[in-house]
């Protein structure tokens, strides 16, 4: 706890050097991200994933389906997320989280806002359960969140929900960064979640060309594993409701 504390205060005496330069306009009701997938330390591509999103009338709906060519699809490394709830000028608030993987059962995470708890089932069987508060997250809501914490320009703790576990977590800004993603330059807010014990090590790089949506999404495991996803086609608004039409 000390150790958590102690880099939460590192990141709130330097957070005043990371806030964004301009207010990010505000996303488009709906899009899809298309990713490379890479795994390991060389990085190597291992699959797909695609990221939609849909926001109306104060509700959300993600979804993020990851599929592995060869060995890695047969290691568990495909899997499809999905997060549901409502939405408003304070960011998402998750009702349902949802993983479908290939080769286990499905689990799910039920939140009860009006209790205040959170409830982490398999197959209908609830397996754990835990406290939530205003602005806990989901794993996949986190994605989006994590606007927020740019905008601010400030560290911010809260739990995230995962299909196994509740994770207390800090997330704070890391400065910007120019990527090269989709086929162009983007300018980006890097930053990055962690728990103590290492039971949580996401970084998140939002794209200021797209109203801080996530551009690429790098997990490592507590075991040193890492899962790299970078965007190699965004759409956005309109042109996502065309290319919906048009997969070809």
């Amino acid at each position: 706890m000390r150790a958590l504390l102690a880099r939460l205060a590192l990141a709130a005496s330097a957070s005043l050097a990371m806030l964004p330069a301009n207010a990010a306009s505000e996303p488009s009701a709906q899009g899809y991200i298309l990713y490379d997938v890479h795994y390991g330390s060389s990085g190597f591509k291992v699959g797909e994933a695609r990221h939609d999103w849909r926001l109306a009338e104060g509700r959300y709906a993600l979804s993020l389906a990851l599929q592995a060519k060869g060995l890695a699809g047969l290691f568990g490394l495909e899997y499809e997320q999905r997060s549901t709830g409502t939405v408003d000028a304070k960011g998402m608030r998750p009702a349902l989280f949802e993983v479908d993987q290939r080769g286990r059962k499905p689990e799910r995470a039920e939140f009860d806002w009006a209790t205040g708890k959170v409830s982490i089932r398999r197959s209908g069987e609830e397996r754990r359960s835990g406290e939530i508060r205003a602005g806990d997250q989901d794993l996949l809501s986190l994605w989006h969140q994590a606007r927020k914490v740019a905008e601010s320009g400030k560290p911010a703790r809260f739990a995230v929900v995962t299909n196994k576990s509740i994770k207390q977590a800090v997330v704070e800004p890391r400065g910007e960064e120019r990527l090269e993603l989709a086929g162009e330059q983007l300018d980006t807010v890097r930053l990055h979640a962690f728990a103590e014990k290492d039971e949580l090590d996401i970084d998140i790089w939002l794209s200021r060309r797209h109203s801080l949506l996530p551009v690429r999404i790098r997990i490592t495991d507590d075991k040193g594993g890492v899962l790299d996803q970078r965007a190699a086609r965004i759409e956005a608004g309109a042109a996502a409701a065309t290319a919906a039409r048009n997969p070809n």
